[in-house]
């Protein structure tokens, strides 16, 4: 794995990437200027791509980090308090940071400065053509593309659930159209991964069919919702404190983390944690996350570093690698302490006198001492300063 910083913002590439590149180019079987000139082109195109997503979640005060891997890339982060429009408006400047390339090489080219220059002019077009296809195809109203999420976000602010369920509809018939099309075109790896993504949205429009057979407590919940974005409070416990009981399983978690949510608002941490306790954590998602928090106020570290692996899979952040660095500290486990403290240093540009300073917490003084964790220290030492280091 190729990682590497770029403007506060972390980058990774997963080997699988490298394979794909090889295929997708044909380096594999004609390992030529040009060949090398594309592959260039398709991994400054797919950063710059997912840097217009990350930078704006920087922006927003998210911890973005970016990761090309097969099939293209992708740009991860703590979308926790973070509201609808500011989701938008990463995901649109994807594609938007993305048409910055395809003026620049369409204005270079139309400019002709490059006339007597065959692999310049070879690297423009190129830069011109994959920017546009890949511009295009992420526009495509299918999630996870990005223009299947902004139709989502845009339907769902203008219709609510009908909207969602009209931008399912829509991203169906683009894949029944476009699909046989790019298969037509000889672009058989974009039209087969338009399938996957069609087949996805037919599995969520039976979801969303199922939901509204059963009607009760799927109506039920979103009252609940609207009382919540209503600024309604004491209607929305009212309504969500019913759904406790609901024989629906999901139902019943949903309703669980939003007024787990409502309680942590009102400063009624203890009721948020009793209530998350009391649910089955599989059933759990963004409310996993919170009842780990709440858990490690309540001392209780064990849970914590029961679900640690799982929770920095589902959200890879600084926060949660620091939380669960210091759940093990308090349990007197100092190489896991110490490795997920190094875990935390890869997502913040953070000083060796950062980590000094985190260390004198108190979570760290059963620990300190103990040879293992100096050993895990020191290299979390010197990972903070090689990232600090890095341009």
């Amino acid at each position: 794995m190729l990682r590497f910083k770029f403007l506060n913002i972390p980058v990774e590439i997963h080997p699988s990437f490298w394979l794909f590149l090889l295929f997708f180019t044909n380096l594999y079987r004609d390992f030529s200027i040009e060949s090398l000139l594309l592959a260039a082109v398709v991994i400054l195109s797919l950063l710059v791509h997912e840097y217009g997503h990350a930078w704006t979640a920087f922006r927003f005060g998210a911890r973005p980090v970016i990761t090309l891997e097969a099939f293209g890339g992708n740009a991860q982060y703590n979308g926790f308090g973070l509201t609808p429009k500011q989701h938008f408006l990463i995901t649109l400047n994807g594609p938007l940071l993305e048409s910055v390339l395809i003026v620049l090489a369409y204005s270079l080219l139309k400019g002709d400065f490059f006339s007597h220059n065959y692999y310049l002019r070879y690297l423009l077009y190129a830069t011109l053509r994959v920017n546009i296809l890949w511009c295009l195809l992420n526009l495509i109203p299918i999630a996870p593309l990005d223009g299947g999420l902004m139709l989502r976000y845009l339907f769902e602010k203008r219709f609510g659930q009908k909207g969602s369920l009209a931008a399912i509809t829509i991203g169906l018939i683009s894949v029944a159209l476009l699909a046989p099309y790019l298969y037509f075109q000889g672009f058989f790896f974009f039209g087969t991964l338009l399938f996957i993504f069609g087949f996805q949205y037919y599995q969520l429009l039976r979801t969303h069919r199922l939901s509204a057979g059963r009607s009760h407590p799927f109506k039920t919940y979103t009252q609940g919702l609207e009382a919540i974005k209503n600024q309604d409070t004491e209607r929305a416990k009212w309504i969500l404190k019913k759904l406790l009981k609901s024989k629906d399983v999901q139902i019943k978690h949903l309703a669980t983390e939003s007024l787990a949510k409502i309680y942590l608002q009102e400063n009624e941490e203890q009721k948020s944690y009793d209530l998350l306790l009391k649910a089955d954590p599989h059933h759990l998602k963004e409310g996993k996350a919170l009842l780990c928090k709440l858990a490690f106020a309540n001392k209780n570290y064990e849970l914590v570093v029961k679900y640690s692996r799982e929770l920095y899979e589902m959200n890879p952040s600084f926060e949660i690698a620091l939380l669960n660095s210091q759940a093990f500290a308090c349990l007197n486990r100092p190489e896991l302490s110490g490795a997920w403290l190094k875990t935390a240093a890869r997502f913040d540009a953070v000083s060796e006198e950062t980590i000094q300073e985190l260390l004198k917490k108190p979570f760290y003084d059963s620990v300190r001492n103990q040879e293992a964790f100096k050993l895990s220290h020191k290299n979390t030492s010197r990972s903070a300063h090689a990232l600090q280091n890095k341009p």
